[in-house]
């Protein structure tokens, strides 16, 4: 008799814990499903609010975009880029550095738009900025942060620590300052730039939608150009997952209009 009340004892306490388990499961799956949820509504609202195009009269010299591998990345051998601009654009000219100067020389003559890899500030966000920025960031007219892509998940508390203090230093260097959102859409790292443009009263430009539009990314076997004009064609993966010709204009074009 002991021995079955023990076995029924056991059965419950064995089937309750399962049941705790599943529901347990159930309750975090849903806890991140929320957390994404208010981080698309959040997401539509800066979309709702940003205008389709906002023409100024102000007059730009030099704009600097502070960004990543879309923004410029040097000759990789190990993937096989040869080429010295934003990754996966065919040429220089169709980088979205060199395609938002093209759109502000229409209004803008003269005006010159540089592009400076700061993946380090992503791969350590507690980096000195000064000694990062310093010899590039002077007499800039108008500053664009492109980055967060390369956060990794055991950072991102440092990052939202440190991405304000990242703007607060631009805002000390040109008199207009603006930051887009990810490519790659991260919703934890997407609100952490959200909050810290809203924090420093910048501009927010989000760019997830367009990682998600038709033919924007390069193909296995597309032709691209070296520094010296000379052609290849993509053999890896790595720069596949960067935005094409086509893409590169559409991130021209929502940065060109938040101008």
């Amino acid at each position: 008799m002991k021995n079955k009340k023990l076995y029924y004892f056991l059965t419950l306490l064995i089937f309750s814990g399962g049941i705790y388990l599943i529901f347990n499961k159930i309750y975090s799956s849903l806890k991140d499903k929320l957390n994404d949820i208010n981080t698309d509504i959040t997401l539509l609202y800066e979309l709702h609010s940003i205008e389709s195009h906002h023409q100024t009269d102000t007059c730009y010299t030099k704009i600097l975009c502070l960004g990543n591998s879309i923004t410029k990345h040097p000759v990789k051998k190990d993937v096989e880029w040869y080429s010295n601009w934003g990754m996966a654009a065919s040429k220089e000219e169709y980088d979205y550095v060199h395609q938002l100067q093209s759109m502000l020389r229409k209004s803008h003559e003269g005006v010159t738009v540089e592009a400076l890899n700061i993946s380090a500030f992503e791969q350590n966000p507690n980096i000195n900025i000064d000694s990062l920025l310093f010899e590039h960031i002077n007499q800039v007219d108008a500053i664009v942060i492109r980055i967060g892509e390369n956060v990794k998940q055991c950072d991102i508390e440092a990052f939202r620590k440190n991405l304000p203090r990242l703007i607060e230093y631009c805002k000390q260097k040109a008199s207009k300052v603006m930051i887009t959102g990810n490519f790659w859409y991260n919703p934890t790292k997407e609100q952490v730039i959200i909050e810290s443009a809203h924090k420093e009263d910048i501009k927010y430009i989000p760019l997830f939608w367009i990682a998600r539009s038709y033919n924007i990314y390069p193909q296995l076997g597309d032709t691209l150009y070296d520094t010296h004009g000379k052609t290849y064609t993509i053999k890896k993966d790595f720069i596949i997952t960067h935005p094409n010709d086509k893409g590169m204009k559409m991130i021209a074009k929502e940065i060109y209009n938040a101008l």
